[in-house]
């Protein structure tokens, strides 16, 4: 048993290495202004859940760039079900951070998004 616990383990810390190296390559990309299209409850991912923040939220958004339509998905810190139950629903702002090199890579940061969503971002990229 304790074998697959620690393949899950590397599993889990080359994926947080990869994600963290993706977020500083992120940090010079140009910003734009996106829309939520929506979102839906989603069990924490295992690196952030807890007996207490069992669950997450996760966002699809899309953004336009020159005439193009760009989208993706983010998630929500880990929440409570009473963090869970005060948020409303709606289809607010969010910054991302696209690759202009390739506007279907894109990252959301919690810095980028403060104060305009009704949630914290687990700031996370996706895409090629």
């Amino acid at each position: 048993m304790s074998g697959i616990f620690l393949i899950d383990s590397l599993r889990v810390w080359i994926r947080t290495k990869a994600q963290k190296k993706r977020l500083r390559l992120a940090q010079s990309w140009p910003i734009a202004t996106g829309e939520v299209l929506s979102w839906k409850l989603v069990p924490a991912a295992e690196e952030v859940t807890s007996l207490a923040t069992p669950e997450q939220i996760e966002t699809s958004f899309y953004f336009t760039l020159n005439g193009e339509y760009f989208g993706g998905h983010f998630r929500s810190v880990a929440l409570s079900r009473s963090e869970i139950a005060a948020i409303r629903p709606g289809t607010p702002p969010v910054n991302i951070r696209y690759d202009p090199k390739n506007p279907d890579s894109t990252a959301v940061l919690e810095q980028d998004n403060q104060g305009n969503l009704p949630f914290h971002v687990l700031s996370g990229s996706q895409g090629a």
